[in-house]
């Protein structure tokens, strides 16, 4: 049976992607016991520390003793936006 063989992307297209990707990645925020981002509409619980604020999510909060300094509902990013257009006459 013959293997059909994806034609290979460009290394601009590759390079520009997983710079994008890491970019990406790079500016959330992240649970400091799982590293998981937590989902929009969920609460995360931030805690004050010597290294400063530190982020748990919902899931790992039973990993904490004391109580948060503040608890944020999580919004989409500005990024990811709908825009509502005002429909044509």
């Amino acid at each position: 049976m013959p293997v059909l063989a994806r034609p290979a992307a460009p290394l601009l297209d590759v390079l520009l992607l997983r710079r994008s990707v890491g970019a990406s990645a790079a500016r959330r925020h992240r649970c400091v016991h799982c590293g998981r981002t937590p989902l929009v509409g969920e609460s995360a619980h931030i805690y004050e520390s010597a290294a400063g604020e530190r982020l748990v999510c919902d899931l790992c909060r039973h990993h904490r003793r004391e109580t948060p300094s503040r608890t944020e509902l999580v919004h989409a990013s500005a990024e990811r936006t709908v825009r509502v257009r005002r429909a044509a006459a």
